[in-house]
């Protein structure tokens, strides 16, 4: 109701805008996203910790495989007509117990896969409000001495319909972007490329492909 009350109002800016001779200009918040380094920082960031968890699972999948071996292994010497009765019967034995640590393994392998999962999405969430934190911080700080009243984000749409919030803006409407995307990079480091495409940060990254 809220995002649909926003969109109506919007409706009626160049009327208000006109009658009150505000200085407005528009952002393309989704572009300075994916051209701020820190974005691009972190992404690599999450790429490093989900290759790490990768290689964990993998570990540990290797890990109940062999296990799985060792089972599959006593279970055929536990029928194995050559062996006495008494040897047969260690050998069932083991193989149970081998058994029961291979439900276990795998237990194991599920819980590390949810937990880091959950880990990688919660830092994803936290990472990107640190980031939008700080390029909302830029735009404000820049357009107060600019002089400008109002910044709309002509990137922004609703949630429920899709339909971008800004559905027409004039030319005489100074876009800032590209202000806001050098002053976010103006503190890069040497050895980022400040204008290089940014890894895709749409989704949460996941612990397994």
């Amino acid at each position: 109701m809220k995002k649909l009350l926003f969109c109506a109002l919007l409706l009626f800016v160049p009327v208000s805008l006109a009658s009150a001779d505000l200085k407005v200009a528009t952002v393309d918040l989704g572009k300075a996203f994916d051209a701020f380094y820190k974005t691009k920082e972190a992404a690599a960031h999450l790429k490093e910790k989900q290759d790490e968890a990768q290689k964990e699972i993998q570990d540990k999948v290797a890990d109940y495989q062999r296990i799985s071996d060792e089972v599959n292994k006593l279970d055929q010497e536990s029928k194995d007509p050559t062996l006495s009765p008494d040897a047969r019967a260690e050998k069932a034995k083991a193989r149970d117990q081998r058994g029961a640590d291979l439900q276990a393994a795998g237990r194991q392998i599920e819980e590390f896969k949810t937990e880091r999962g959950n880990e990688l999405k919660d830092e994803y969430v936290r990472r990107r409000k640190e980031v939008v934190d700080e390029i909302t911080k830029v735009i404000n700080d820049y357009s107060g001495p600019q002089g400008y009243d109002l910044v709309l984000d002509k990137s922004s749409a609703s949630v429920t319909s899709g339909v971008p919030f800004v559905l027409y803006n004039s030319n005489k409407l100074t876009d800032i972007t590209n202000d806001i995307i050098a002053k976010l990079n103006a503190g890069a480091p040497a050895t980022t490329t400040a204008g290089a495409p940014a890894p895709d940060a749409s989704a949460a990254p996941a612990a397994t492909h």
